[in-house]
Formats: C-alpha cells, sequence, structure tokens
C-alpha cells in the first residue's frame, strides 16, 4: 500500500473552493436524519442478516487488494435512474480564457496542486487516483477500524457500491454534453497519478466522477452512522461524521493535485453528488439498504 498519511490529514492551500460552505449548507438542510478488481454477480438485494465479522483496519493491506469485486452494476440497480435531463442541472464549464474569473482560479488551483505533488498531501492524492470501491473501502476502513469487505460487512459495501455509482453516473449527461479538456491535456503537460493515465483524454472533464462518487459515498456513510431517533447526537458521532465528509471533500480536492481536473470540475462533481443524495432520500431500496447498513454498523461497534 503506497505511503497514505491519514491521521492527522495535511492541510491544504488557503484557498476555500465554494463548495465547502456548500457542504454545510447541505449538512443543515437535511441534517443527515436518518489493483486489478474482478467482475462479479451484482450484490444480493436481500441482505437481512446481521453478523458481520470484525477484521481490524491494520490487516487492510493483505484482506482487501485483488478480492474486491468490482461489478458492473445495470441503470436499474441504483438508487436513482439518472437521464439525459440531469445535464441541465449544471451551468456550462468555463471557457478556457484567463478572462473568465473562474478559468483562472481553475489555473490557480491546478499551479497550486503542482507545487505539493512531492508532499504528504500528494502522495495521499497519487494514491486516491483510483477511481471507485476499492479505493472506497481502503479510505473508510482507516476511517472506521475495521476492514469493509463484501464477504465480511456485505451491507456496508452493497450501500457504498450503489451510493457512490449513483452519484458517479449523476455526471454522465454533462460530461458528454460538453467535453471539456482536462488540466493536463490543455497544458500540455503528462498525467500524473499514481492510477490515472492517458485513457483520461476519452472523458469529459467537466464535472469530475471521482468527486461525485467520493461525495456521495461520504454523504450516505454519515448518514448511516447518524442516531437518527436522538434529537441531539454524541459528540463522538458528531466527530466521524465530519471526519467522513472531510474524507469525501478530499478525494475531490485530489483531483486538483493529480491534474486530472479543473477545480471548476471538482466542485461541479460535488454538486452532482449532493443533487444525488437528495434524489436518493426518496428511493426505497435506499432506505431499505441504509438501514441494513445502519443495523451491521452497529454490530460492528459491539464487536469492536
Amino acid at each position: 500500500m503506497p505511503d497514505r498519511i491519514f491521521l492527522p490529514r495535511a492541510k491544504s492551500s488557503k484557498f476555500v473552493p465554494s463548495a465547502i460552505p456548500f457542504l454545510y449548507v447541505l449538512l443543515m438542510s437535511f441534517s443527515l436524519v436518518s489493483c486489478s478488481p474482478k467482475i462479479s454477480k451484482a450484490p444480493d438485494e436481500n441482505i437481512t442478516a446481521h453478523f458481520p465479522r470484525f477484521v481490524p483496519s491494520a490487516k487492510i493491506d493483505s484482506f482487501i487488494y485483488d478480492t474486491i469485486p468490482q461489478w458492473e452494476l445495470p441503470a436499474d440497480s441504483l438508487y436513482e435512474a439518472i437521464t439525459a435531463v440531469d445535464s441541465l442541472l449544471l451551468p456550462p464549464p468555463p471557457a478556457n480564457d484567463t478572462s473568465d474569473i473562474t478559468f483562472k482560479k481553475d489555473l490557480e488551483r491546478y499551479h497550486w496542486g503542482k507545487s505539493i505533488r512531492s508532499t504528504k498531501r500528494g502522495r495521499q492524492a497519487s494514491h486516491e487516483s483510483l477511481f471507485g470501491i476499492v479505493r472506497m473501502c481502503t479510505i473508510y476502513s482507516e476511517v472506521f477500524g475495521f476492514v469493509i469487505h463484501p464477504q465480511t460487512t456485505p451491507a456496508i459495501y452493497r450501500l457504498m457500491l450503489y451510493a457512490g455509482e449513483t452519484g458517479y453516473r449523476k455526471t454522465w449527461p454533462a460530461k458528454k454534453k460538453y467535453d471539456r479538456p482536462r488540466p493536463f491535456e490543455l497544458m500540455n503537460e503528462p498525467v500524473w497519478g499514481e492510477f490515472d493515465d492517458e485513457s483520461l483524454k476519452d472523458d469529459g472533464s467537466y464535472p469530475s466522477g471521482h468527486t461525485a462518487l467520493g461525495l456521495a459515498t461520504a454523504l450516505v456513510l454519515a448518514q448511516m452512522v447518524s442516531d437518527d431517533e436522538a434529537p441531539g447526537q454524541n459528540p463522538k458521532t458528531i466527530l466521524l461524521k465530519n471526519l467522513i465528509l472531510k474524507c469525501g471533500y478530499e478525494y475531490g480536492e485530489s483531483r486538483v493535485i493529480v491534474g486530472a481536473h479543473w477545480q471548476s470540475d471538482v466542485d461541479a462533481g460535488y454538486k452532482a453528488a449532493v443533487a444525488a443524495f437528495s434524489a436518493m432520500q426518496k428511493s426505497p431500496r435506499y432506505r431499505k439498504h441504509l438501514e441494513a447498513a445502519r443495523k451491521e454498523y452497529q454490530a460492528l461497534k459491539t464487536q469492536k
């Protein structure tokens, strides 16, 4: 496993993207109420037994890599039906012109990202350039202190998988519509990052799919750990939720550091994730999966 610095998390630049206050507004509005991967069949819809196996996160290296299936999900296995209309949720990306204030900030953030690639935060960003459920499992296994894996935590794993895919696919219509060049293309520089490669050129930069997947995953996990019935929440739960959301934010920020996305792509990815999360609240399948994951999480806390 690469040298990933986890706690404490490295500080980023003094620039504060508009997505940060946006996330806090979201939390106030919702109150949170409630590697060569293998291809396998979709997860069981009827996970009703809640007997997860606690495996300390210290074993994550030997337990996870090359053992987690990367499921290919049909559209009806998501928590929301994604349609072409979703592209209208986001404004067009800025023009590649420094007279555009948003693009000027994009350039500033691009150079900031390059400047910290040799730091601990830069190595974290490179490690987080792996897309999908495998990296989500490694990140949140560290957060929770137990290994997240389909064999030991099937309900939590399923919730993360479906939610992440729902957030990610929310970006597809806009990606196809705008087909924005990525930073490393426009700057005529090689892509930087442990898992990214030149194939990214075939995929539009706006909005960031990694970002939408990462924040959607963080939002549902924060909802999973919340004390739904309690009028006031345990301070430890609040701290845990903040850490989960911080990880979701940083997974998006990492895309700027590696030069795979502009800051405006990442900000749009945050918005896509929030829109997907909002839609999930109306999904009976999501509510069912969320409840199963909550019970599993409580059982794991008892074992821990």
